[in-house]
């Protein structure tokens, strides 16, 4: 199965985007990619993250006024960041 979005905070957060999600069949989401990829199939759900962590990247650094910010975007890693919050 393959995760799309994965995130764990020091607090015992977590949440996930994988096959449950991006295969459904029901119309019920409970997922951390908010809906965005429920039922998409694995192609488009990849599409749709990469979308989401290019906006989710620029928002942060405009929200923190950086004016560069590097992100490993690949085939196996859509992106993977490690900024502090």
């Amino acid at each position: 199965m393959t995760t799309l979005i994965y995130f764990s905070s020091s607090s015992g957060a977590q949440g996930r985007c994988d096959a449950r999600c991006y295969d459904a069949k029901h119309e019920n989401c409970a997922c951390i990619c908010g809906g965005k990829n429920h039922g998409a199939g694995l192609d488009r759900a990849i599409e749709n993250t990469r979308e989401l962590a290019e906006q989710m990247v620029e928002e942060y650094a405009r929200a923190h006024d950086i004016p560069e910010i590097n992100a490993t975007v690949n085939k196996n890693v859509i992106c993977q960041l490690a900024l502090p919050i």
